[in-house]
């Protein structure tokens, strides 16, 4: 059956048409839905509002993110296990019930004694380090050696990583690794712990480790970890069936709902706003904003999430008792002129816990028509400001060096008659005479300049100086309101995602009327 031979159900919202998801027929035949027509086509574990252990399930790779042939696996995978894909659809009290005796047996796993061949198996890896020396190069300070490699062993391999670029023979010494001096205090300690435990034991005495050397250190720790890696698991055979059971009561519990957040966004688009990537409601400014999303990196996010054309607000989120968290806020309706890095506000997570946000970024961008129409007036009026603030502070400083060089021309003219000398006025009489005539030169463009435009309007009907004052205001005003009309159109909250590190596979965009639902105003 191909794709054209089954009737998918479908809504359009903000332009959109997505497949809509209603019954275990839907579920059966979405691996023959056409991946164009997929919403998201992979989404990021991280900053959701999801049952964490379904997640790590679905994730069958371990790389911390859902692709499409993993949630088409896990509907196989019900269908294997026979379960009604229409049941999935009906919230059952009993799957809740179940899943908790579920997780008190996994838990009471340890109390069961396993097999005798676990046992045989557990006795025999137990005992292979004393017929094989390899398995425990340092002996009981093994495991501690291990450790302190483990520690310093990201920044090891990066350091003695060549670049991508690097050619086959390179130029200069080979690089090698201080183990005294120079070395960043961040890491100083741990490097000081490696050496003492394990490269002392191993390489002896070195002032400095090259690739070569660094290369031996960790064969000499293979076997051990190998050896770690192959301890038989006990009640592994009972664990993976109630696993496994685990996986089936999970996936009726909350399958469809990953669905509706994935396949289509139905849980952004119905009102409700309770899409598993929303992590709260933030109050700032008289606002309620509810499109809030987890950040890791704000820098990197920015970068991405600027592409939106969305108004974005970075904050950093603290409270007493809690680690300190980043997210971002979409703002869709108001005014963006009072947010400004610094503002505070007050963010609740979806548990209703509140916590301090304080705006640590802005990407900028216009929300409303309105403000675009006023925007250039704004802009003239700021630099108008700005002009007068200069000239102000320019015209006190001239004022305060002119009483500054006055009192001291009186003091020379008091001192040169007190010994019979003429005083010498003549430099700040000029000094004043020009300051008034520029005052009076000043005063008088402006008078001509309103005398101009007085003199334009003065015979003309007044609905007529109406339209002229309209005709303004419009060729100011109207090319903005234009560029910003368009920019609102191309909105994007799937840009938004992608920077969370989704495959967003189409554009998420929305009306002014969702707008007013995702940034509510008082």
């Amino acid at each position: 059956m191909n794709e054209t031979e089954y009737k998918w159900k479908t809504f359009k919202r903000s332009g959109l048409r997505q497949v809509k998801l209603g019954s275990g027929e839907d579920l059966r035949h979405l691996k023959e839905l056409d991946q164009k027509k997929w919403t998201v086509l992979a989404a990021s574990n991280k900053g959701l509002r999801f049952d964490q252990r379904t997640l790590e399930l679905l994730d069958t790779n371990g790389d911390g993110r859902v692709q499409v042939p993993e949630v088409l696996a896990a509907i196989d995978f019900l269908e294997s296990k026979g379960v009604d894909l229409d049941s999935l659809f009906q919230k059952d009290e009993a799957d809740e019930k179940k899943l908790a005796d579920l997780s008190e047996k996994l838990a009471d796993l340890a109390k069961v004694k396993p097999s005798e061949a676990e046992l045989a198996a557990l006795k025999a890896w137990e005992e292979a380090p004393a017929s094989d020396a390899s398995l425990q190069p340092l002996k009981e300070a093994t495991a501690d050696a291990d450790a302190a490699l483990a520690a310093v062993e990201p920044v090891l391999d990066a350091f003695f990583q060549p670049p991508d670029d690097a050619p086959l023979v390179m130029e200069g010494p080979e690089a090698a690794l201080p183990l005294k001096g120079n070395l960043n205090p961040k890491f100083a300690d741990a490097i000081a712990a490696f050496v003492e435990k394990a490269v002392k034991p191993i390489l002896g005495e070195v002032e400095e480790l090259k690739r070569t050397d660094y290369a031996k250190v960790k064969a000499a720790f293979a076997p051990y970890r190998a050896w770690l890696a192959s301890k038989p698991v006990m009640n592994a055979n009972a664990r993976a069936a109630l696993e496994e059971e685990e996986r089936v009561v999970r996936y009726r519990m909350y399958l469809v709902e990953y669905l509706r957040n994935y396949v289509s966004q139905e849980k952004l688009y119905d009102g409700s706003l309770d899409a598993m990537y929303l992590t709260g409601t933030l109050f700032i400014d008289g606002r309620e904003c509810r499109l809030c999303f987890h950040v890791d990196d704000e820098g990197a996010h920015s970068a991405l999430a600027e592409r939106s054309d969305c108004c974005i607000i970075y904050l950093k989120l603290t409270r007493s008792g809690g680690a300190a968290r980043n997210v971002c806020a979409v703002i869709t309706a108001g005014r963006t002129i009072p947010l400004y890095a610094g503002r505070n506000g007050l963010f609740y997570d979806r548990d209703g816990v509140s916590w301090d946000a304080t705006i640590t970024k802005v990407v900028m961008s216009q929300v409303s028509l309105r403000e675009a129409f006023w925007a250039p007036w704004r802009k003239m009026g700021e630099m108008i400001g700005e002009q007068v603030k200069k000239f102000v502070g320019s015209t006190q400083e001239k004022s305060v060096g002119g009483v500054t060089k006055a009192v001291d021309g009186v003091g020379t003219n008091a001192a040169a008659k007190t010994e019979g000398k003429p005083a010498d006025s003549s430099a700040n009489g000029a000094a004043l005479a020009s300051s008034v005539a520029a005052l009076g030169i000043g005063i008088g463009m402006v008078g001509a300049a309103f005398a101009g435009v007085v003199g334009l309007v003065a015979g003309l009907p007044w609905w007529k100086t109406a339209i002229g004052v309209l005709l303004v205001v419009l060729a100011v005003s109207l090319p903005s309101v234009i560029l910003t009309w368009f920019k609102l159109r191309r909105r994007d909250l799937g840009a938004v995602l992608n920077a969370c590190g989704w495959a967003v596979n189409r554009p998420l965009r929305f009306s002014q009327k969702l707008a007013k639902q995702f940034t509510r105003r008082v």
